[in-house]
């Protein structure tokens, strides 16, 4: 539990596509795919962290460089991911989730237990950064109401610093994006 609380949580919205694996599967998937992964994903941090310190020194040049960097990982289509990754969501349809360093939350008409292990396909916006994670079901709430979806919360396991790392650049991009339109909109309120 205390794990859990050491991150901060934001309210996202990504592309998302999630399987159910066997315990098996899961190992078996992470040992294949996991030296592209941390590859890409520190070169990612590498980048995100450059794109970061420049954006201090001339604001211009910075977002020039993040926006090449988003449409390289766009076009790139397996960044972070290995190639033979399920294509993500065709529809391009974004899900609502609730999003930490260590765990998420998302509503789902999908069955799912508790425990389940999951393989989660993740796209971030407006970065288009890929990531693919596996997690643990650690609860469900079940909605009430007939045909909507549930409340499902994953814990993700055998993280690797890189891909935390990833996920940490994202959600401070997140909330200064917030933090700027809070303060845009207080000054439009003046």
């Amino acid at each position: 539990m205390e794990d859990r609380r050491r991150f901060f949580r934001l309210d996202d919205e990504v592309i998302l596509d999630f399987q159910t694996l066997s315990r098996e599967e899961v190992a078996a998937w992470r040992e294949s795919h996991q030296q592209q992964k941390d590859e890409l994903a520190q070169l990612e941090q590498e980048i995100g962290s450059h794109i970061s310190q420049l954006r201090s020194q001339n604001p211009t040049i910075g977002r020039l460089l993040e926006l090449f960097n988003q449409k390289i990982n766009l076009l790139g289509g397996t960044h972070l991911t290995g190639s033979n990754k399920p294509e993500l969501n065709a529809t391009e349809a974004r899900t609502r989730i609730n999003l930490s360093a260590c765990g998420m939350a998302f509503h789902t008409h999908e069955t799912v237990k508790a425990e389940d292990h999951l393989l989660l396909h993740m796209q971030l916006k407006p970065s288009n950064t890929e990531l693919s994670l596996t997690g643990r079901v650690i609860s469900i709430d079940k909605n009430p109401l007939a045909g909507e979806p549930d409340l499902v919360r994953i814990d993700f396991h055998d993280l690797r610093e890189a891909e935390q790392e990833v996920l940490i650049q994202h959600l401070f991009q997140l909330q200064n994006r917030h933090l700027k339109l809070r303060s845009e909109d207080s000054a439009n309120d003046d």
